[in-house]
């Protein structure tokens, strides 16, 4: 049934909210719940939500209204943030009841509301943010880039990193920049990037990155450019606090019941998986063992022989896939996560978020079919001469054989 909005006094436009909308309205009800008022991820959805609602007054009304029944400082941004979509509509004075409602409780810049939106324009206008992007680029892991207002004579200093071969290479670097320069460097690496536009992110976990990333190098070399990276970043750290992609999901009681809802090869598609691939060495055992259940003194049923190699790669999975490289791979997809949810494709963001969320757990990495994919991807670039692909069969029924007969998922 329709929610409608009660003002009792001379109000001639009534408020209607279908049942989807309210539910929509609860949802960003809650969201903003448990938003920090003065953190910088909030900025960015208040931007978002302002974008989404501003062809939509009658809702961006209902939450207006809704906060203000209930008075905070989130709500209290949130009503200066889209009170300037609301005063073109016709709840003009339904704006000035919710604006009495925040100056009641002491949220409020005075009695001249219709003022408010172009003072707000004006300072933001005139203050220096820093702000940063994500980027997905074929051969590199996490290409950031934070536009920072320190750090030289110039308005800003800009900070590039991204990660290259193998881990092998940390490549950063520190140049003066303003607003319009960045602007046009964004849509230069746009035209490198894997089919995504760049990604907004908070200036904090931009600066997350740049850690993670510097803790990751294997390599030797540019040092000087890595301290003073680390120097322009510092003040935006926050320690402890989870990465980006905890405020775009809930977190997963249980993600294993979600498991058998992934399809690997869709959720692949596009993605660089170099950076997940098990070495040669670690690998080298197993590819023994399974040239083994081979033996021609072995006689066994061929659904035998199957499912040994589907137990042997699950074993190697939870003794490869552990300490350091499992949390690896937990942030990559985590990271793949986030960068999908952004670029609003739903469906592979929960796929990756569930791989990313069984791994946070103690659960086997065997049993997480993004690993076993991932261990059977790194035999066969390996050893790409001792499989063959069986195409009868689907994608997640695959099997590959080795010119003397050994299955391998």
């Amino acid at each position: 049934m329709s929610k409608k909005l009660n003002i009792r006094k001379k109000s001639k436009a009534e408020i209607f909210l279908s049942p989807e909308e309210s539910d929509e309205l609860q949802m960003i009800v809650d969201r903003i719940a448990v938003q920090t008022p003065e953190g910088e991820s909030f900025e960015l959805y208040l931007q978002s939500l302002r974008n989404a609602l501003a062809s939509r007054p009658h809702l961006a009304m209902m939450l207006v209204d809704k906060l203000s029944r209930n008075p905070n400082a989130t709500g209290f941004r949130t009503f200066r943030m889209l009170e300037g979509a609301i005063e073109a509509s016709p709840y003009r004075r339904h704006l000035k009841q919710a604006a009495y409602r925040f100056a009641q409780r002491g949220f409020a810049p005075g009695p001249d509301v219709a003022a408010a939106p172009e003072k707000v324009v004006l300072i933001q206008g005139e203050a220096r943010r820093a702000s940063a992007h994500f980027f997905l680029v074929p051969g590199t892991l996490w290409l950031v880039s934070i536009l920072v207002p320190e750090g030289g004579p110039a308005p800003y200093s800009l900070v590039t990193a991204f990660l290259e071969d193998d881990y092998a290479s940390f490549n950063v670097r520190v140049t003066e920049s303003n607003q319009k320069q960045y602007r046009e460097y964004l849509q230069k690496i746009s035209g490198y990037s894997a089919g995504l536009k760049p990604l907004e992110i908070p200036v904090w976990h931009g600066a997350r990155l740049f850690s993670e990333m510097a803790d990751m190098w294997t390599g030797q070399g540019r040092r000087a450019e890595i301290e003073q990276g680390r120097d322009l970043l510092k003040r935006y750290q926050e320690p402890g606090k989870k990465p980006y992609a905890y405020e775009l999901f809930p977190e997963m009681e249980d993600p294993r019941r979600h498991l058998e809802e992934i399809i690997v090869p869709e959720l692949f598609e596009g993605m660089d998986l170099s950076w997940l691939r098990f070495s040669r060495e670690e690998l080298g055992p197993t590819h023994e063992k399974l040239n083994q259940l081979d033996s021609p003194l072995l006689v066994v049923p061929r659904e035998v022989q199957l499912e040994r190699s589907h137990s042997l790669i699950r074993g190697v999975a939870d003794t490869l896939c552990s300490g350091k490289k499992r949390f690896i791979v937990m942030r990559f997809f985590e990271e793949q996560a986030m960068a999908l949810k952004l670029c609003s494709d739903e469906k592979r963001a929960v796929w990756a978020w569930t791989i990313a969320q069984h791994l946070a757990g103690d659960s086997p990495a065997g049993e997480n079919p993004a690993v076993y994919q991932l261990i059977s991807y790194s035999l066969k670039y390996y050893w790409p001469d001792d499989f063959k692909t069986q195409h009868t069969q689907s994608p997640l029924q695959q099997e590959r054989r080795t010119d003397s007969g050994i299955i391998l998922p």
